[in-house]
């Protein structure tokens, strides 16, 4: 509707000025109106710029699809700046090969970076580091877990670099004439901050790296900034400026340092440089008794041909803010209240439109908001559908559904915030258009507030009032040169309640769910469990095929079509093992497969993701499964020429028998040797089974000297208490044993323990026709040899004259093919299945073998 408008005060009303004038308007925070310094009148429009309009109604953005062009590769990466805390996407900007090794670079942020520190992601997967990164000239930082441990070296230069990483100049230069385009030590990227991986094939690539380069995210502190509050800061001098995430700050430097269209001081409003950023560090509560700064600016401007303004628009409506023209210079409009300063009572001029109702294309009454989540890797997440207060049953309740994007706010509480402003904005229906303001309203700009009071019957018009526009302008009254300033002006009703804010009330909760990302898609199965046994193992009607059994709870995902799964020996590669549809299940509703065992007793490591149609989710890992057919009550009891083990056998039905080992004391199993062929033995049963010569006997009776039978002395020995001692006499002397049968070139195994000896030799003699012997001089066990003669007729100890001594324990044995080393030794017993397979070693037992 229109309204004449007699309101005037006098028709002479003016302001009378100079000739010459200049404007300079002051910005506005909290409850702080708008106002203009004293000085010379240049006359100047200012605007208010929309951001919610452009950010609902027209194009968006989305923090996803700038990530998604980020990463492809090119050899001229876009120019971009990275702002706030944020996991920046790195654009591929050379990743040459040499040998099994990428050596790549991948520009994060095109200017310095804070970054005091760093995360990792490879498609994806966090990389966990150990090492300084920093240091170019070194090894970088090296991953510490699977699957990017010995595959990987990282280095991060945060844009004050000369030179690549010293590994990419040395181990990958650039050589004339060859055709390789390697690395020089002026391929820097001076000024960017660029990440630098060596990456290793190496095997199983499909699972280490899905994607070749590498999707790479870096997550830290970006950019450095210039605050204008702080008196250490100099616009000209960046190395004096600090990070900071203030979404003021952010606004105003990517307006200062674009590489488009940069704005300079003179251009830039003092709105940027005080109260903005005051109101977006202003504290807000939350619910859950914390607070935060009331608006950040996490994300990033990809720069692009065009105006400026409209590439920040994404970056302003993240903070409810608006941009303002205050004659030549841009202002910032921040999302609070801003409280009347004027009280209008009159207008000028012949009259104003007054409409009430907003276009039908600009109608909204419920709003989905997305945002990028700091809670779920700073992947998409949306708040829940709002319903504008109201709104809905005014229009008739048809719903009117728009969405907004807000990618470069990270907070969900900001997000509801910005997104309760930016509707109940978007509501405000009642303009005041086509008017002239008086004088009185000379301090107001775009974004400023006034109270209209109107003697009736105006009264209706009433209320506080945002000014959308104003163009102050002058009219010449008279031929003195006096003039009168005129005002036309836009104005939309407004209210304190838009920005009204409840905590308790009005703060949604907010789960944050752990992100399946687009390249592992999907929720992840349940926990693997294993069992294994005759009632798993594969009978095929003529033999038994040990196998396990892996279950798990199928994913909670509805797209899951199957189940993808591998395997491995502990310390080796994963191999692709196969597919489980997801309609496979057991009896308890459980997804299952079976894995043939690759080796009895050794660990198996074995992983399952779920697959979807948007592709395969995060692997779960069972580590450590053993197939046992394990031996219980294990001894070994040394013998001539053999050991005799007992103990019970496993009761799986693979079993089929004992097979013994014998190594070197503490050498271990893996040095071990085997002893003889499999000594069949029944599966769950009680066994006493001899690994050697069963049969081989001692041919020397009472070798422990209980007395002295069987035994003739000739000399100086004597026979008590077990042993048969020897002392210093005149000449040797002899211990002797009559055998006989033995045929000559018979190996014969002596054992004898020596003790308290400290002179003199000892020996070990087999007598016949001629006499073949073997001396010691030393305490301990004395194990040899001795090739019998002919018509070997006793066997004799003899000891020099000066030996003292005593000996215990003798035995002397016959060697044949079957009896196992003579001396001391570790020995084992493994259990060994029908196929040949072998189980978990039993031992070692340390046995001296006579």
């Amino acid at each position: 509707m229109a309204f004449l408008a007699p309101l005037i005060a006098a028709a002479g009303t003016s302001l009378t000025v100079g000739i010459a004038s200049g404007l300079s308007a002051i910005g506005f925070g909290g409850s702080a109106a708008w106002s203009l310094a004293t000085g010379l009148l240049k006359v100047g429009g200012s605007v208010l710029l929309n951001s919610a309009l452009t950010a609902v109604f027209g194009k968006t953005v989305s923090a996803q699809n700038v990530a998604a062009e980020l990463a492809q590769q090119t050899t001229a990466p876009a120019d971009r700046s990275v702002y706030g805390v944020w996991r920046a996407t790195g654009t591929p900007a050379g990743v040459p090969v040499k040998g099994n090794y990428i050596y790549g670079a991948w520009i994060l942020n095109s200017r310095v970076s804070d970054l005091p520190s760093f995360t990792l992601f490879l498609d994806k997967r966090e990389v966990l580091l150990s090492g300084d990164a920093y240091d170019l000239s070194g090894a970088g930082a090296i991953p510490t877990e699977d699957p990017f441990e010995g595959y990987l070296n990282v280095w991060i230069s945060r844009g004050n670099h000369t030179a690549p990483p010293e590994a990419f100049t040395t181990e990958a230069p650039f050589v004339e004439g060859t055709g390789e385009h390697l690395w020089k030590v002026s391929d820097a990227w001076q000024g960017r901050t660029v990440i630098w991986l060596k990456i290793k094939a190496g095997s199983n690539r499909s699972e280490r790296w899905p994607s070749t380069p590498p999707l790479v995210e870096v997550e830290g502190r970006w950019s450095l900034i210039c605050d204008p509050r702080n008196v250490l800061h100099d616009q000209d001098d960046p190395n004096t400026w600090e990070f900071s995430e203030n979404h003021a700050l952010c606004v105003r430097d990517a307006l200062m340092q674009n590489p488009i269209r940069r704005y300079r001081a003179g251009q830039i409003h003092d709105s940027f440089n005080q109260n903005g950023p005051d109101a977006c560090d202003e504290v807000v509560a939350l619910k859950s008794g914390g607070s935060e700064a009331r608006y950040v600016c996490a994300g990033t401007v990809v720069w692009s041909e065009g105006e400026i303004e409209d590439q920040l628009n994404p970056m302003m409506i993240s903070g409810a803010a608006d941009f303002i023209r205050v004659g030549g210079k841009l202002g910032y409009a921040a999302g609070v209240y801003r409280a009347p300063e004027e009280a209008l009572t009159y207008f000028l001029g012949s009259g104003f439109d007054f409409p009430d109702m907003v276009p039908g294309s600009e109608l909204v009454n419920r709003l989905r908001v997305t945002y990028p989540s700091s809670g779920r890797g700073y992947e998409t997440a949306e708040l829940t559908m709002w319903d504008i207060p109201g709104a809905l049953a005014a229009d008739g309740g048809v719903p009117a559904v728009k969405t907004m994007d807000l990618p470069f706010c990270s907070s969900a509480t900001q997000g509801m915030r910005v997104r309760n402003i930016t509707g109940l904005r978007l509501r405000r229906q009642e303009r005041i258009q086509g008017g002239t303001l008086p004088p009185e309203a000379f301090n107001l700009i775009g974004g400023s507030t006034a109270t209209i009071a109107l003697p009736g019957p105006y009264g209706a018009l009433d209320g506080i009032y945002e000014v959308e526009t104003i163009h102050p302008g002058l009219s010449p009254l008279g031929e003195d040169g006096e003039v009168a300033m005129r005002l036309p002006a836009s104005l939309v009703k407004h209210s304190a309640d838009i920005y009204a804010w409840t905590p308790e009330t009005d703060e949604e909760d907010v789960h944050n769910e752990e992100f399946v990302s687009a390249t592992t898609g999907v929720g992840l199965p349940g926990p693997l469990s294993v069992q294994s046994g005759g009632d798993i193992d594969l009978n095929t009607g003529g033999a038994l095929i040990p196998r396990f059994l892996f279950l798990f709870d199928p994913s909670t995902s509805d797209s899951v079509n199957s189940y993808e799964w591998s395997w491995r020996l502990a310390g080796g590669d994963y191999q692709t093992g196969g597919y489980v549809p997801s309609d496979t299940r057991n009896g308890d509703d459980q997804a299952f497969f079976y894995l043939n065992v690759a080796g009895i007793g050794e660990g198996h490591d074995v992983r399952v993701r779920a697959i979807s149609t948007s592709g395969p989710g995060d692997w779960v890992e069972l580590t450590g499964a053993i197939y046992s057919i394990a031996l219980s009550d294990v001894t070994a009891d040394a013998e001539p020429g053999r050991v005799v083990f007992a103990g019970t056998a496993p009761s799986n039905p693979l079993f089929f028998g004992l097979r013994g080992y014998r190594g070197e004391v503490g050498a271990g199993f893996d040095a071990a040797v085997k002893l003889a062929q499999v000594i069949p033995a029944d599966a769950g049963e009680i066994f006493d089974v001899v690994v050697g010569d069963e049969g081989a006997i001692n041919i020397l009776s009472n070798g422990d000297f209980v007395d002295g039978t069987g035994w003739t002395n000739i000399g100086n020995w004597e026979i008590s208490g077990g042993v048969a001692s020897h002392t210093v006499a005149a000449a040797s002397s002899f211990l002797t044993q009559a055998v006989s049968g033995v045929e000559s070139g018979t190996s014969i195994r002596f054992t004898v323990t020596l003790s308290g000896t400290t002179q003199g030799f000892f020996g070990a003699r087999a007598v016949g026709d001629s006499v073949e012997q073997s001396l010691t001089t030393d305490n301990g066990v004395f194990s040899t040899f001795v090739l019998t003669p002919e018509n070997m007729t006793s066997v004799t100890f003899v000891a020099g004259l000066t030996f003292d001594g005593t000996i215990d324990d003798v035995s002397a044995v016959v060697s044949t093919p079957d009896t196992i080393p003579l001396g001391q030794a570790d020995y084992w017993l493994v259990p060994v299945t029908v196929s040949g397979a072998e189980g978990a070693p039993f031992g070692p037992f340390t046995l001296q073998i006579p």
